[in-house]
């Protein structure tokens, strides 16, 4: 736990010394506090889908995606994350954060993955971090209002490409989204989706 909390603070003087926590700039004060609405503790699962129909002609990247257009998706679900997430606001600007997730395989064998997870704002841009056992993984994001946000990444090489809403309403915290991967094409529609409903406990 000790190590847990040195890294976290590890990572908020990293931000500190690049003037990513104190922000005085007129085009970031529009973001205060969108993290906010996050912070504490939450529980529950992440679900990720396959689509039965493969990649085909259609919406290629969809921006416009909701529950409603994922329940009309053709998908089969192959894997299910346990998961908890923790976050505190530190600022307006800047959130940090702790990730468990637990997998499990076919015969039933759980493996627990730890990451940290840095939220924050500079420059009228929103930026999320996480940093897993191996690898980080940073997306860029943008505020849509009504406690929503886009996250995305685009990766080349490996093909990682990534694009999903996260919701914030009373009690529940809402992920859905799509994902390109390895020799996926991107002209094509996505052939892997995820969704996950969490529920704040703390």
């Amino acid at each position: 736990m000790i190590l847990k909390i040195f890294f976290l603070f590890f990572s908020l003087n990293i931000l500190l010394l690049n003037g990513g926590c104190t922000n005085n700039n007129f085009v970031d004060k529009k973001y205060s506090n969108v993290f906010k609405p996050l912070d504490g503790t939450w529980q529950g699962k992440f679900y990720i889908y396959e689509d039965t129909l493969g990649q085909k002609q259609g919406k290629t990247q969809p921006e416009d995606i909701s529950e409603k257009y994922l329940k009309s998706l053709s998908l089969k679900l192959v894997s299910v994350i346990e998961a908890k997430h923790v976050y505190k606001s530190v600022n307006p600007f800047l959130q940090i954060g702790e990730i468990t997730d637990i997998y499990i395989d076919s015969n039933g064998e759980r493996k627990e993955e730890k990451s940290t997870a840095v939220n924050s704002i500079e420059n009228g841009k929103l930026k999320c971090v996480v940093n897993k056992p191996d690898e980080t993984v940073i997306h860029k994001g943008k505020y849509l209002g009504n406690n929503t946000i886009v996250w995305h990444r685009d990766i080349k090489s490996p093909k990682r490409i990534e694009y999903f809403k996260e919701t914030v309403d009373n009690l529940h915290y809402k992920i859905i989204g799509w994902g390109y991967y390895g020799k996926d094409n991107s002209d094509l529609t996505p052939r892997t989706w995820f969704y996950a409903d969490y529920l704040k406990v703390k």
